[in-house]
């Protein structure tokens, strides 16, 4: 401590007694006039900043395993494509003994679109192209002697 004020001089000044100086009592003291925390109240705020802390580490960590988690999952569309997960490349549908249901809901995916049948638990076994989306309804339509509709 290299910055002395008046008001330390005089306080250590008027404490000081030749051959009595308790260096403890002093402190004391000096603290009370100041109302420099104790270091009983101290360490309670140093527990509840370090308390504080591992609360706040463990809430990042839940919330970043948690997102995390959350990333990896597949959103629902791509859920839905796992039939033809390369249509884009292939430019293909093929489906080979898949339930109808399915195969609606990745067309619809696909297309943006709404497709719909009657609750049916027949299979399609086909392939098909990907640029024209009322062939692929016609075709299914005539193979299968159903009716598909069609909402955009």
């Amino acid at each position: 401590m290299t910055d002395f004020n008046e008001t330390d001089l005089s306080f250590v000044a008027r404490r000081y007694r030749e051959g009595r100086y308790d260096t403890r009592k002093a402190i004391a003291r000096f603290h009370e006039t100041n109302k420099v925390m104790t270091t009983h109240r101290r360490w309670w705020a140093t527990a509840a900043a370090a308390a504080a802390s591992i609360v706040l580490v463990f809430a990042a960590g839940y919330g970043i395993r948690t997102w995390v988690r959350n990333a990896q999952e597949p959103s629902p569309v791509e859920q839905q494509l796992t039939l033809n997960p390369n249509v884009a490349e292939t430019h293909l549908f093929v489906y080979e003994n898949a339930p109808l249901d399915q195969v609606l809901a990745e067309l619809s995916a696909y297309y943006g679109c709404t497709l719909t049948a009657a609750p049916t638990d027949k299979r399609l076994t086909a392939t098909f192209p990907d640029d024209d989306i009322e062939l692929i309804i016609s075709t299914i339509e005539s193979a299968l002697h159903l009716k598909i509709t069609l909402e955009r």
